[in-house]
């Protein structure tokens, strides 16, 4: 069984809507904070400096989240390919799972070009695989 990456998100002010509660598209955001520390706790380096980029971003809604709550974002499995990063993203509120999602990000050389994954990154992800 592949080790998960948990990261626990408060919800913000801003992060609400009209319907006080999170708008839908800061699910999506979630996931990025979540990755952000993913980079910077596991692969060591900054998701700002990191030479990824998204190619997709799929997200499944369950339920609303309601305001004053906090988002506990796990992160598993998480598949290396040659110069791909998929991401199973589960989000939940109080144990209830509230969404779910996925994200392919591509590794990219100087030019801007896919290139294989650095064999460190392959390294300190091979237990969340």
């Amino acid at each position: 069984m592949p080790e998960t990456f948990t990261h626990d998100i408060d919800v913000q002010f801003r992060d609400l809507d009209t319907r006080v509660h999170v708008n839908h598209v800061v699910y999506a955001s979630y996931f990025e904070h979540a990755k952000e520390r993913l980079y910077e706790e596991v692969l060591g380096v900054s998701l700002a400096e990191s030479p990824t980029v998204v190619r997709s971003l799929n997200v499944e809604y369950r339920d609303s989240i309601p305001p004053d709550s906090t988002v506990t974002a796990e992160l598993s499995p998480i598949s290396v390919g040659k110069s791909s990063l998929t991401i199973d993203y589960e989000l939940r509120v109080d144990g209830d799972v509230v969404a779910t999602g996925q994200t392919v990000s591509v590794y990219l050389d100087e030019d801007g070009r896919p290139t294989a994954i650095p064999d460190a990154w392959r390294d300190a992800l091979d237990g969340y695989a």
